[in-house]
């Protein structure tokens, strides 16, 4: 009976030491996945919809959005043509994470070129 209660301790011990996770990652490997196998636009508002998940749930546990979900989200807006909505979402990203100012940075640079280009 003493070794049950010991082995209990240590597993209780344990599992409560556990490191609790940085980042709530929701299904987004699975809507990414999916929309890379077949990038129709309903598969690409799935993991639009997956990311704003990503954002609220986060939120409401209190953990940092992961990296990189802002910016994707903001991008998604852009291929969207949601240009205000895409910006939100950008300079959102080059907050929470500093270094990612300069690719969000040559990203729109890069769109801006582009456009010009085309006029």
């Amino acid at each position: 009976m003493k070794n049950k209660t010991i082995n209990l301790l240590l597993i209780l011990l344990i599992v409560g030491c556990a490191p609790q996770t940085m980042y709530y990652w929701g299904n987004y490997s699975n809507t990414l996945y999916k929309y890379k196998k077949d990038a129709t636009p309903e598969m690409l508002d799935k993991h639009k919809t997956e990311l704003l998940d990503i954002i609220s749930k986060s939120n409401e546990k209190g953990l940092r959005i992961p990296p990189g979900i802002n910016a994707e989200l903001g991008y998604i807006f852009l291929l969207q043509e949601q240009n205000d909505q895409a910006m939100v979402y950008l300079n959102k990203e080059k907050s929470t994470y500093p270094e990612s100012t300069k690719f969000i940075d040559d990203l729109l640079n890069n769109l801006n070129e582009g456009e010009q280009n085309e006029n």
